[in-house]
């Protein structure tokens, strides 16, 4: 068994997989391996996927064919896996050929001062590509608007910064989300970062790692317009900035049930006074989410957030 396993679910990808199979092959990281599952795909993937089969480089997860979803695939990959260092892989993406290397230097780092019991997760930058390649932002977060800092857990149960195809993290964290995550998640990166940062720590490692393709069949992904354009997005649309903030509050709830009371007390609390904001008035509402911290990154989230909150 490889020190570091990456997991990689497949659907539909026979498009885009190829280069990202090339950019895995091309990895610094010499003591790693990919665990592929396949969640059901019409089209060449499954071809493609038996080509690698005598290349030692590349398992095969045992639930490959089911259709979970890219959310639900991860998640069961996730338990299958028990190797010290997991990473995640979206089968569209590039990645730059010391992503792994760089990733489990901060893992071993961290757990060198924290311990290996001491969920850890670490999320790096990336560049935006278009769907043939082409480079359209040096850098998410700055597109985004993100900011890296935001790692405690009020700032994450109200926006993620964390992309779940730069994720990696330790078996302590790993198994503290299989055991404990379900469908009613929004999205695993999402619950990750939540848990990572309840429960352990969070690293950044500001260089983009990975090449993050836009396409019309991601399933989320980058902004496509602009800082003025988003703005005045924002204002005619008070009801998409109020079902991102419901939204937020679902997945807190979703976070508090996954977990019960194994949360850290002061987690715990952090998640129950924010949900407690959902039923004050908007006044007083706006007051408590700035006063306990739970503010979202980016300006035009912010204001969205004052706004229609």
């Amino acid at each position: 068994m490889k020190s570091l396993t990456v997991l990689l679910p497949t659907y539909n990808g026979a498009l885009y997989l190829p280069e990202q199979i090339e950019s895995l092959r091309k990895q610094t990281d010499a003591d790693s391996c990919v665990l592929i599952q396949d969640d059901g795909s019409t089209d060449e993937t499954l071809a493609f996927l038996d080509s690698l089969k005598n290349d030692s480089l590349f398992a095969f997860g045992t639930e490959f064919g089911r259709h979970f979803g890219a959310k639900d695939n991860f998640l069961s990959m996730m338990r299958q896996v028990k190797s010290p260092y997991v990473a995640l892989c979206d089968q569209d993406d590039v990645w730059e050929p010391d992503r792994l290397a760089l990733g489990r230097r901060a893992l071993e780092e961290a757990e060198a001062r924290l311990g290996p019991s001491t969920p850890l997760l670490v999320h790096s930058d990336c560049k935006v590509t278009d769907a043939e390649g082409h480079i359209i932002h040096e850098s998410f977060f700055a597109h985004q608007g993100w900011d890296p800092e935001a790692k405690s857990l009020s700032r994450l149960l109200v926006q993620n910064n964390v992309t779940g195809c730069t994720v990696m993290m330790n078996h302590a964290l790993c198994r503290l989300v299989a055991d404990h995550a379900n469908s009613r998640i929004f999205m695993h990166d999402w619950f990750i970062a939540q848990t990572a940062a309840a429960f352990g720590e969070i690293l950044f490692i500001p260089q983009p790692l990975v090449r993050y393709r836009q396409h019309g069949n991601n399933a989320i992904g980058a902004s496509k317009s602009g800082f003025g354009a988003r703005i005045l997005k924002t204002v005619r649309s008070p009801e998409l900035a109020r079902q991102r903030i419901a939204l937020t509050y679902d997945q807190a709830a979703v976070f508090r049930d996954c977990h019960g009371d194994d949360l850290p007390e002061e987690a715990r609390t952090c998640v129950d006074e924010y949900l407690a904001t959902q039923s004050l008035p908007k006044l007083k509402r706006i007051r408590a989410v700035r006063c306990g911290g739970y503010t979202m990154q980016s300006r035009i989230a912010r204001m969205g957030q004052m706004l229609f909150g």
